[in-house]
This record gives structure tokens, C-alpha cells and sequence, in this order.
């Protein structure tokens, strides 16, 4: 055992022993789970009601003709709809859901899904107090080329031949009242069956880096000066969950320090864009092959970019001696006491970093977890389908009035993006 003990700590500073420190290993995991938890419920709860709006309030018909089905310029169309909306990589699963529901073709929903944690309102004005224009804009277009890239790619080898396309689409209510119970019911189930594996694989994740990742093995090695800087940033965040605030915080820090861009890039990318929950969603709905055709086109064509970042770009003078600690929160603590080691030091820890928006979203999210519950316990009662089948042509109008006014398709669409702004 004491040989292992030796290999568990070499290099790290102030890292102990995988096998000699259980509490650390044990409770960093823990707490590093339960701040992503919390660190997602706002953007999480934006996430299940966009998907809510999509599908009773816009339709599937209308989101179609937005998203250019049937023409090449999907991932486009994929790519703009994603810089609107205030999400995160969680978030972005249950849009994804609802797009392919409507029959958006899956390279085009990959497209939305890798920019809208990364490019959205919220992101973009956290990281122009942070970073300078010029340098965002060209992140902003090296994510624009992945994204795109990647959609039409995918549409071209695998969406013509793999995606299945229901025998009829959904067609949202007429009455507005109708429309509400389905925005209400999707944002209340869309959390509920396969997705949930989803979320909690990404969470997963995150504890297993917490657990195991050195303390302070990235406070060195991701200076510029380091060819392999967004390699070994790209193979930590792979697994790793940042928010859209937080990884312009990280990306702010990097920039600052003079550290890589190229490691930024990669956080920025596979950190804040993509997540486990994302790789088994395509897994589950596609297969092997085509999993590893998109982990191919998305770390190699991050990674080109981040090496070209690192050399396009003349940023900070930060050499190998110097450190920082931007990436601690990816790893473990350096210890965790006895009388630390238990749930009220976790609950602890996160109400310290607790603030007002992730107070209220962790409360939505616990309703609406919550409603899900409920409705999927009563079957057949708890479902909303009837309400989203094609109306007969001798259906009765619904009555309008002052409170209750008819809205057009855009309308409603502009509305929408409104109110999740």
C-alpha cells in the first residue's frame, strides 16, 4: 500500500494521497457535485421553460421554418437562436429535446446545443466586463466555426441517414389557456425519464474530477509558453460543468494572469459548451460510431483552434515558474478535516457561495422537479398530447378578447424570446 500512497502523491502541490486522505477525496467530490448543482438551477430553470415555449407557444411547425429545416442553412438559423437564450449545457438538453420532437434535423440541434451555454446574453455581457472586446469576438467567431462546422457536418454524414422523423408533428393549441398547460407540463416532465441519466452523469462527472484531480495541478503548466497548454486543458474539461458566468470569471482570470488562450478556449468549448450528459444524449440516440465521430469533430477541431490562439495572439507574459489559481474550483480541496468531513460543511460551503438568482432558481427548480413527479404519478390524467393534435376543420374558434388577444406565430415567437431574456 505505501508504494501507492508515494505514486498518489508525487508532483501536486499540497495534494494528499488518493488511498491516505478519504475525507478529501470523499467530500471535495461532494462538495464540487452539489456547487454545479447549484450553480445550474437558474440556467436550468430557463432551460425546461424555453423548452416549454417551444413547444406550446411557438409549435413544431413554426420552429421548422425558423430553423431552416430542409436547407442548409439549419446550423446558421441553430447558431443564432442559441446566442438568445440565457442557458447552460444542461440547460441546452431539454431545447434539444424539443427541437428534435419538432423534427429539426440533430446536426442542426448539435449546433444550437454547443453555442447557447457558451454565447448568450448573459455570457456575453459577464465577459465584456471582464475581457476585452476584440479578444471575445475572436472567441466568439473560433465557437461559431466549431458549432456550425460540426452541425452541417453531422447533417451531411449521419442526420440524413440516422435521424427518425415522426409520422405526424405536434401542432401547438389555438386557446391560450391550452397553450399554458403545455408550457407548464413540458417544463415540469422534460427533467423526468432518460434526460434525468443525462444530468446525473454530468454531475457524476464533475465529482469524480473533484475527487480525483490533484489540488493545484492546474495552478502551473497552462502558460503560454506551453505548446500543450489546451491539450492538457482539454482533457479536463471533457468532464468538467461551468456555467456561462462562471467561464468568462475562469476565461477573465486566464486573460489577466497571461495564461493560455489556447487552454481558455478549451474550457470555453468543452467546459462551458459541452458535458458528459451531452455525449450520452447522442450516445443514446445515435449509437458508438456516431458518439465518437462527434467527440473527434469537437475536441480536434477545439483543439486546432486553441493552438492557433496561443500563437495569433500576443497576450500576457506568464512563464512557467508563475501560477494561478482561476482552475482550483475544478479540483479537489487540498483537505478536508474530521470535523469537516460531513453534509452540514457541505451545506455550509454553498450557502457561503449562494447568491440571490441561484437561490430563486434552486426553489423553481425544486417545484418544478416536484410538479414532474406528480404528473408523471398520474398517468395517463397528467398528460397534455390531446391538447396538441391538429385541430378538425369543423373545430370551434376560440373566443378572444382584450385579456385573452389572438397572436401571430411571430408574435408569439418574439414574445417568447422576450421572456426568456
Amino acid at each position: 500500500m505505501e508504494p501507492l500512497i508515494l505514486i498518489a502523491d508525487a508532483g501536486s502541490p499540497g495534494y494528499a494521497g488518493l488511498f491516505a486522505d478519504f475525507n478529501t477525496t470523499v467530500w471535495s467530490a461532494m462538495l464540487r457535485i452539489a456547487e454545479a448543482m447549484v450553480a445550474a438551477a437558474p440556467f436550468l430553470v430557463a432551460g425546461v421553460f424555453a423548452a416549454g415555449l417551444l413547444r406550446g407557444m411557438v409549435g413544431a411547425d413554426r420552429t421548422r421554418k425558423i430553423l431552416g429545416v430542409g436547407h442548409w442553412s439549419g446550423p446558421l438559423r441553430a447558431w443564432g437562436l442559441g446566442i438568445l437564450l440565457p442557458i447552460c449545457s444542461l440547460g441546452a438538453l431539454p431545447v434539444a429535446r424539443e427541437l428534435r420532437r419538432a423534427g429539426v434535423p440533430s446536426g442542426t440541434v448539435l449546433s444550437f446545443v454547443l453555442v447557447a451555454p457558451v454565447l448568450n446574453p448573459v455570457s456575453i455581457i459577464y465577459g465584456l466586463s471582464h475581457i476585452a472586446p476584440v479578444m471575445l469576438f475572436y472567441f466568439a467567431l473560433g465557437t461559431f466555426v466549431v458549432s456550425v462546422g460540426i452541425g452541417a457536418i453531422w447533417n451531411r454524414v449521419i442526420s440524413d441517414k440516422c435521424d427518425t422523423e415522426p409520422g405526424s408533428f405536434e401542432t401547438a393549441p389555438r386557446a391560450s389557456s391550452d397553450r399554458l398547460k403545455v408550457v407548464g407540463h413540458t417544463a415540469a416532465t422534460v427533467l423526468m425519464g432518460p434526460a434525468f441519466v443525462d444530468y446525473g452523469l454530468a454531475l457524476l462527472a464533475v465529482g469524480l474530477l473533484g475527487a480525483f484531480l490533484p489540488h493545484g495541478a492546474l495552478q502551473t503548466g497552462l502558460t503560454r509558453d506551453n505548446a500543450l497548454a489546451p491539450v492538457i486543458m482539454g482533457v479536463v474539461a471533457i468532464p468538467v460543468y461551468v456555467t456561462p458566468t462562471n467561464v468568462m470569471m475562469h476565461f477573465g482570470h486566464i486573460v489577466q494572469d497571461g495564461f493560455s488562450l489556447g487552454a481558455a478556449f478549451a474550457l470555453i468549448v468543452l467546459g462551458a459548451g459541452a458535458n458528459v450528459g451531452v455525449a450520452n444524449w447522442v450516445r443514446r440516440d445515435y449509437g458508438l460510431k456516431p458518439l465518437a465521430l462527434f467527440v473527434s469533430l469537437l475536441i480536434g477541431s477545439t483543439l486546432v483552434i486553441g493552438l492557433t490562439a496561443d500563437r495569433a495572439i500576443v497576450n500576457g507574459t506568464a512563464d512557467t515558474t508563475d501560477h494561478t489559481h482561476a482552475f482550483d474550483p475544478f479540483t479537489r480541496l487540498s483537505t478536508v478535516d474530521d470535523t469537516s468531513a460531513n453534509i452540514a460543511w457541505v451545506y455550509s460551503k454553498v450557502i457561503d457561495s449562494m447568491t440571490v438568482d441561484r437561490a430563486w432558481g434552486l426553489g423553481l427548480l425544486v417545484v418544478i422537479v416536484a410538479a414532474g413527479i406528480v404528473l408523471r404519478l398520474m398517468g395517463e390524467r397528467g398528460k397534455v398530447e390531446h391538447l396538441l393534435q391538429p385541430p378538425e376543420p369543423e373545430a370551434e374558434q376560440p373566443t378572444y378578447s382584450k385579456w385573452n388577444p389572438a397572436l401571430s406565430p411571430l408574435q408569439l415567437t418574439l414574445v417568447s424570446a422576450v421572456g426568456m431574456l
